[in-house]
């Protein structure tokens, strides 16, 4: 990735040295405003606050070991602007490097997820505040410095990682500000190339190389050479079976009406036969009382 372009224009070599050039000259001149303000501009100050925290601890995020420059420049440059001692450049050289030893959190939790959310980013700060007070006042006993009396001539640095957890709880709202700068623009190239985001895969989402999908092509080539035809294309190319399934369906329908029509005309007979019965009684009546009148006149014709 060192020859490569970023964004058309930059290497990513050029990118690093730019990019840790603007975090330096950054710390150099507030480090220099913050001597000025404290031995010219306010002589009565009592306490100063260091940019050396913020910008080593963003820098170490950003290109992970190449922030051992910022803690241990910082060092010697308060021991240039101070006028101290051989001995005094040592303590706050190797001291302020102890930061680095922060570096191991992002072991424990990684760094998407220690950003991700304020008390898990707090720690970070913290525990690099702790880290560099304990090498200081350690290196100074290597010297017969006391360890207890230099832990307390440090407390005022308090205030100098006080700033630096304020400046980190700002900077990881900012998009790529507290992220592996590698990782980051292999993000940005992904975004551009239309790869979704992290934040839009869902849980179980799998992207294949171009070597995972030969492998794939070589065991399911089928799928890639036949696509399935769909349901249209298929209904396409056998025009006739909506119909057969139309007179299948009027073949089962007509039980139906054979049944519907068989329990009409059962109940239009059931309606007729007391009316044929009537009659019929009704005929077989006359026809007995004609009977009954016709003997009697045969009778009396032979009688006379």
């Amino acid at each position: 990735m060192s020859n490569r372009n970023i964004f058309g224009r930059l290497t990513y070599n050029q990118y690093k040295f730019w990019d840790l050039f603007l975090f330096l000259l950054i710390m150099v001149l507030l480090e220099s405003v913050n001597y000025m303000a404290f031995n010219y501009w306010f002589p009565d100050m009592t306490f100063t606050i260091s940019l050396m925290y913020a910008i080593s601890l963003i820098v170490l995020v950003r290109w992970n070991w190449f922030g051992a420059i910022f803690p241990v420049l910082d060092g010697i440059l308060y021991c240039v602007f101070y006028g101290a001692t051989v001995q005094m450049y040592v303590i706050y050289a190797v001291g302020n490097a102890f930061l680095l030893l922060s570096w191991f959190i992002f072991k424990a939790i990684p760094k998407n997820k220690l950003f991700s959310t304020w008390y898990l980013t707090l720690i970070y700060p913290l525990a690099a505040t702790a880290l560099v007070f304990l090498g200081r006042s350690t290196v100074a006993a290597c010297f017969g410095f006391g360890f207890v009396d230099t832990l307390r001539e440090n407390l005022w640095d308090l205030l100098s990682g006080a700033f630096a957890a304020m400046v980190l709880l700002v900077a990881r709202k900012v998009d790529g500000m507290l992220e592996d700068q590698k990782q980051y623009l292999l993000r940005l190239e992904e975004e551009k190339k239309g790869h979704p985001a992290d934040e839009d895969k869902w849980e179980g989402y799998t992207e294949l190389n171009e070597d995972e999908l030969k492998y794939f092509r070589a065991d399911y080539g089928s799928l890639f050479d036949k696509p399935v035809p769909s349901a249209s294309i298929s209904a396409d190319k056998n025009p006739k079976t909506p119909d057969k399934r139309a007179r299948k369906s009027e073949k089962r329908a007509k039980p139906a009406d054979k049944i519907s029509e068989e329990s009409e005309n059962a109940a239009v007979k059931a309606d007729t036969e007391p009316h044929a019965a009537d009659i019929a009684q009704n005929n077989v009546g006359q026809s007995d009382s004609v009977q009954n009148d016709a003997v009697p006149e045969e009778i009396d014709v032979k009688t006379e």
